[in-house]
C-alpha cells in the first residue's frame, strides 16, 4: 500500500505547475513594450520580442515568465 506525501514536505516549485496561472497586471510602455511584475520572484519583466507580444495581444493573455518560468495570465492596465 503506497502512502501520501503531505504537501508541507514538497517544494513549493513543484506544486506551482498545477496550480492555477496567476493573474497580473501588464502597464504598457513605450514601443508598444509591456511590463508586469513577477508574483513568484517580485522582478519586473519587460516584453518586447514580437512574438511574445503578438501572444499577448488581447485583453487576457497567458504568458510564459522569463523571471519564474510559470505561466502569467496578463491583463491590461489603462495606463
Amino acid at each position: 500500500m503506497s502512502e501520501m506525501t503531505p504537501f508541507n514536505t514538497l517544494h513549493p516549485s513543484a506544486l506551482r505547475q498545477s496550480a492555477l496561472p496567476q493573474w497580473v497586471t501588464a502597464t504598457p510602455r513605450a514601443h508598444g513594450a509591456l511590463r508586469y511584475r513577477c508574483p513568484n520572484t517580485g522582478s519586473f519583466v519587460l516584453l518586447t520580442h514580437p512574438a511574445a507580444l503578438a501572444k499577448a495581444s488581447g485583453p487576457q493573455a497567458p504568458v510564459h515568465c522569463p523571471g519564474c518560468g510559470d505561466t502569467h495570465v496578463l491583463t491590461r492596465d489603462g495606463g
